[in-house]
């Protein structure tokens, strides 16, 4: 009996032992159900969302008429409940709906300030930004005062506490209106005429309303470039060059400012205007070079650099156009290659080869594949200037036997043969078919002068002893165009001819 309880307990621990298995290994392999499930997608979002992608399609295909078709739909996401959603969906309209108009064919300015209200009007936070854009429109087709109005409506707008990203566009607001006030002063000056005491004082109103706005922007530190350049004009207009000059310096090099390449070529242009010393100039362009080496100014830097007879200047004019051509953008320039073989060409004739190979040692294994494959000289087999002077900065740097002056040697050997075949075509043509253009050439007014007894001179004219009427025969032809071939003059084939 107990054996019979024993294996009854040992059955059910087995049975017990193997459903557990089976259980661990179906709940192994059953798909796990999602733990967070969000709430499902209505039919009004289900539907803006696919309006959207119709609409982004569209605008990447360049549809423009059905993009404008299904924003008008898309703008019911307007009238989302939620403030989020609806902030973020007036945001979308404001952008599709711009650039819509923008590229539209039978868009009109009525729909930009339509669309520019309604979105002011719901997207509160964005007020300031629509508000700049608005007056961007206005003032790119000429409506100065209109986007006068909307910037001086933008500066006066608050909402809520003044965030950081608020003061920052209330100060840009406040720049365009002085940059607006520029613009209104440059119409009125360029308007009138003649100038009396009345226009004078309005113009110089205009002056001094804009000067106040754009000195008090530019005195902040920022890149300011259209103001500076502004204020700069209307001060060089008014004879204050020496104010000009310091705005413009001040901008270029104040620290508090941040680095601006522009700075220092406005401050090279103002220099260059009123004709200042050439030493001023290379300090401008020698910072320039050290923000922007492969400026399109510094070709005119090497230039400056090689009137200096200057060793220092001479060495750094080596630099200047080596660095430039460290650029694909300037690899086939010929005016680089140009100024580059020049320099290398006043090193050499002082002394200076040196430095050549100083240079040529340190970029050899970079310039090598960059200019001088073999592929290179078929691209340049067009232009036969660039080849040639890219093959002598290649011998001078020692390179004799690369593949690219080799090919430019063929190149150049047959551009000179053919250049010759055309010259002995051209005077074989003048031999074998003279025409009335050469018989005009051995029969030109000749003017000799001959001495009489009292040393006093006479000028004599062999042609106006010649009838230029009479019809020469193929003889005469023949005696003129031999006669000039044997470096006869005019005194001696006219009695040849026979002519009076």
């Amino acid at each position: 009996m107990d054996d019979i309880n024993a294996e009854r307990n040992l059955s059910e621990s087995d049975s017990s032992d193997f459903s557990h298995a089976e259980k661990k290994w179906r709940k192994r392999n059953l798909p796990v159900a999602p733990t967070n499930v969000g709430p499902k997608e209505s039919g009004f979002h289900k539907t803006t969302r696919l309006c959207l992608k119709v609409i982004k399609d569209a605008m990447l295909h360049h549809r423009w008429e059905e993009a404008a078709q299904y924003f008008v739909v898309y703008t019911q996401t307007l009238e989302e409940t939620t403030a989020h959603k609806q902030q973020l969906a007036c945001e979308i309209i404001w952008r599709l709906g711009t650039e819509i108009l923008q590229h539209h064919p039978n868009s009109q300015l009525e729909d930009f300030n339509t669309l520019y209200e309604r979105m002011k009007n719901t997207g509160v936070k964005n007020y300031a930004k629509i508000c700049l854009e608005h007056s961007f429109h206005l003032l790119l087709n000429g409506y100065f005062n209109d986007a006068k109005r909307q910037l001086s409506v933008a500066a006066s707008w608050r909402y809520g506490k003044q965030s950081e990203q608020q003061s920052l566009e209330l100060k840009l607001i406040h720049a365009y209106c002085g940059f607006l006030d520029y613009f209104i002063w440059c119409t009125k000056k360029s308007s009138i005429t003649s100038l009396d005491a009345n226009t004078s004082r309005e113009i110089h109103s205009y002056f001094r309303q804009a000067s106040v706005t754009l000195q008090e922007i530019i005195a902040q530190p920022g890149v300011w470039d259209p103001f500076v350049l502004s204020y700069v004009n209307m001060m060089e207009f008014y004879n204050d060059q020496e104010g000009a000059l310091k705005i413009l310096e001040n901008y270029a090099y104040n620290k508090d400012y941040p680095s601006n390449p522009n700075a220092h070529v406005y401050l090279y242009e103002f220099l260059k205007r009123h004709n200042a010393p050439p030493a001023k100039l290379i300090s401008t362009l020698k910072t320039l070079h050290c923000l922007v080496p492969s400026h399109e100014l510094m070709l005119k830097y090497c230039s400056l650099l090689l009137k200096s007879e200057n060793e220092k200047d001479l060495r750094e004019s080596f630099t200047v156009a080596v660095d430039l051509l460290d650029y694909p953008s300037w690899k086939h320039d010929l005016k680089a290659w140009t100024c580059l073989l020049q320099v290398m060409t006043a090193l050499k004739t002082k002394g200076l080869k040196h430095l050549i190979k100083k240079e040529w040692k340190q970029r050899r294994d970079f310039w090598l594949p960059m200019h001088y494959r073999d592929y290179h000289g078929k691209k340049d087999k067009g232009n036969v200037k660039l080849l040639y002077i890219k093959s002598q900065i290649c011998k001078m740097f020692g390179e004799h036997k690369r593949g690219y002056n080799k090919f430019s040697a063929d190149i150049l050997g047959n551009y000179h043969k053919e250049k010759r075949k055309q010259q002995r075509n051209t005077k074989k043509k003048n031999l074998l078919a003279p025409d009335e253009q050469l018989l005009q050439v051995c029969l030109r007014p000749q003017v000799y002068k001959t001495k009489h007894l009292d040393m006093q001179t006479a000028s004599t004219d062999i042609s106006e002893r010649m009838v230029r009427s009479q019809k020469l025969s193929e003889f005469q032809h023949g005696t003129v165009i031999g006669c000039h071939l044997c470096n006869k003059s005019n005194r001696e084939i006219s009695p040849l001819l026979n002519i009076p």
